[in-house]
């Protein structure tokens, strides 16, 4: 889908008295106490029809801002849209939230609609982290019909909180509006990004200093399997601060710059990034001289990256800057991103080996437009390391990803390598190493119609790192994944897991089975897709809002062989199937052999995704091939008693 960009740049340098703008708070109109469907988005169970919020501020330069939104409940299946959460930064007081008020307001068909203020007692606040807060409320009454509506305000300590502005929300919304007054000498450069079919309005006020936007009907936007970032695609105007002026003369400080060269410079530059290189780290001088003693600088690079994840615990904090600095996060052996991953990039030329640090923008950051020089669309530090001309690109807070594979929340992204000669944008794609996994299941069907059996999962490369983290806590989760959404109810036991601490060999899983098939008119159902992980078809909505990006290439054989009751004969054996995009980037083969001497089957699956993103214009042709494909997975061995 086509999206718009503008950039402009907003200078004001006069302050200007707070005004409250807003539109009348609990009165609907009679459309919308009346409406039944939304006319642009009519699966839709709920709708926004008013998201408006005003941005100015004080006599301090708080940054304050009134929000006001009015819901219409189409549907019981979204009444949870009655429980609100307002989420916050509440680390050293920098947000508070109050002047919360709200109401459920609900039509009687005839006359003035019943109106039902929320009580204040039931509001209240609770820590997410230790950044982050959240206040949350219900509203009363609510049902399908209901339109429910609130009000709160927002003081931030200054305009560095400043957030962009989302028009699209996950539910369809028929009208969003904002203003925004700047501050007196601050500079702020802002970009739209929309679809080409959707209109949009900017007023600037130059009499005022501030700026209007306003879009109408936008489609609500649900999360869509695999979808890179849903960010990538929210219609929303971006703010980022460019600069100020503290004296008067000129601007302070810049944020914004015109070059990438000119982001690299003030990188190096910054207390929090450049200058925590080169740092000495205490207790690591006998690790290092061990690591110089390796082999190859393959070694060497592993030997350092294992040491750092073992060492570091991550807050969980995406950051592109070393706050505290490095050195009391090593001291504490605890840290953000940031820390960790500069941590790692001080001891990788501790052990002399050619590394740099890179802003990245993970995927559920959302995609970098290299366009733009905005340092805020980056979300993390990962370490760049090059050997022989080849890159490799480490996160130590990833205890799972081997040095040798590039992380999967970066494939397919663009970064910024922060080094004055060797520097600049990269481009990072895994064309070698994929998602491969070899499935051997061995089956034996009952004359009672039940089956048992023993599998075997070897998976390399991707394969390996997500298996191992979704068993990161509990092999329990490992072992529910294989007995979820098959073709019929299957019990696992049995199951153990090799190979979890050598990064160069394959991940085993070994498990037993049992079931009972189904059975009708004389046939028994054996299918013939178990534990292939293809059971449910992803793309069936007939439209898609997002690009599709599978992260990685992929590889999955599964090898089935199914021993039959002497009495038992198949009746009908599936025919050999290939199916294949025109562009040979995606395979599917099925064969299957019956062999009447030994009564048993011997099946094979195998799918090839050798391409791992495809454009939103793509996806109707994704869509008809994996019909295909799951229409084939469907069709199960029949069985026949003699």
């Amino acid at each position: 889908m086509k999206r718009t960009l503008f950039f402009i740049a907003l200078v004001v340098t006069v302050q200007f008295s707070f005004s409250q703008e807003l539109a009348n708070y609990a009165d609907p109109s009679p459309e919308e106490l009346e409406m039944k469907v939304c006319s642009f988005d009519k699966d839709a169970g709920s709708v926004m029809l008013l998201n408006e919020a005003f941005s100015d501020y004080d006599d301090e330069h708080h940054l304050i801002t009134r929000h006001h939104i009015r819901i219409k409940i189409l549907k019981e299946k979204d009444l949870n849209q009655a429980n609100v959460s307002i989420p916050y930064y509440r680390k050293d007081d920098f947000e508070i939230i109050d002047d919360i008020a709200g109401l459920t307001i609900n039509s009687n068909g005839s006359g003035d609609p019943s109106r039902e203020n929320i009580d204040p007692k039931t509001i209240f606040k609770q820590n997410t982290n230790e950044q982050l807060g959240e206040v949350r409320f219900a509203f009363p009454a609510v049902k399908k019909g209901s339109i429910i509506e609130y009000r709160y305000r927002s003081t931030m300590k200054h305009y560095g909180g400043l957030e962009d502005w989302e028009f699209q929300q996950e539910i369809p919304v028929v009208l969003s509006k904002y203003k925004l007054v700047i501050t007196p000498n601050t500079e702020f450069t802002y970009r739209i990004t929309k679809r080409d079919d959707l209109q949009i309005t900017v007023k600037p006020n130059s009499s005022d200093g501030s700026i209007y936007f306003e879009m109408k009907n936008i489609p609500g936007l649900n999360e869509e399997p695999y979808m890179d970032a849903r960010n990538d695609y929210v219609q929303k105007v971006i703010f980022q601060l460019s600069g100020y002026n503290s004296d008067g003369t000129g601007f302070g400080r810049t944020k914004y710059m015109n070059s990438w060269d000119a982001v690299t410079n003030e990188l190096i530059n910054d207390e929090n990034f450049g200058k925590q290189l080169g740092k000495n780290l205490s207790g690591t001088d006998d690790f290092i001289k061990q690591t110089k003693l390796l082999s190859s600088d393959e070694a060497k690079m592993k030997a350092v990256y294992d040491y750092v994840a073992r060492n570091m615990n991550w807050n969980g904090f995406h950051s592109k800057y070393s706050m505290d600095g490095v050195k009391q996060a090593w001291s504490k052996r605890t840290g953000n991103k940031a820390d960790i991953n500069l941590i790692l990039v001080n001891l990788l030329k501790d052990a002399e080996l050619t590394a740099y640090p890179m802003l990245v923008s993970e995927r559920y950051h959302g995609k970098v437009n290299t366009d733009y020089p905005f340092i805020d669309q980056f979300s993390s530090i990962f370490a760049c390391v090059v050997i022989n001309g080849k890159k490799y690109y480490l996160d130590a807070t990833d205890k799972f990803t081997p040095a040798r594979l590039t992380p999967y929340e970066i494939l397919n992204t663009s970064a910024l390598l922060v080094n004055r000669k060797a520097g600049g944008l990269i481009n990072i794609s895994n064309d070698s190493l994929q998602y491969q996994e070899d499935i051997n299941v061995s089956m034996e069907v009952n004359e009672d119609g039940t089956l048992k059996g023993t599998v075997t999962v070897e998976g390399a490369d991707y394969a390996r790192s997500e298996k191992l983290e979704d068993s990161k806590e509990d092999l329990g989760i490992l072992k529910k994944s294989y007995a979820d959404n098959q073709p019929l109810a299957v019990n696992i036991g049995n199951f153990e897991i090799r190979n979890q601490d050598k990064d160069s060999l394959a991940l085993l899983e070994n498990f037993s089975f049992t079931g009972t098939l189904n059975s009708s008119g004389g046939y028994t159902f054996v299918p013939l897709n178990l534990f292939s992980g293809f059971q449910n078809n992803p793309f069936v909505a007939d439209e898609r809002f997002s690009n599709v990006n599978f992260g990685y290439k992929k590889t999955i054989t599964v090898v089935s062989n199914i021993k039959l009751p002497k009495n038992y004969t198949v009746d009908d054996v599936p025919k050999r199937i290939k199916v294949v995009t025109p562009e040979q980037d995606i395979i599917f083969l099925r064969e299957i052999v019956y062999n009447k001497e030994s009564s048993s089957v011997d099946c094979t699956l195998k799918f090839e995704f050798k391409k791992s993103l495809y454009l939103v214009d793509d996806y109707p042709l994704l869509k008809e091939i994996y019909k295909k494909i799951f229409e084939y997975l469907k069709e199960p061995l029949l069985l026949k008693k003699q």
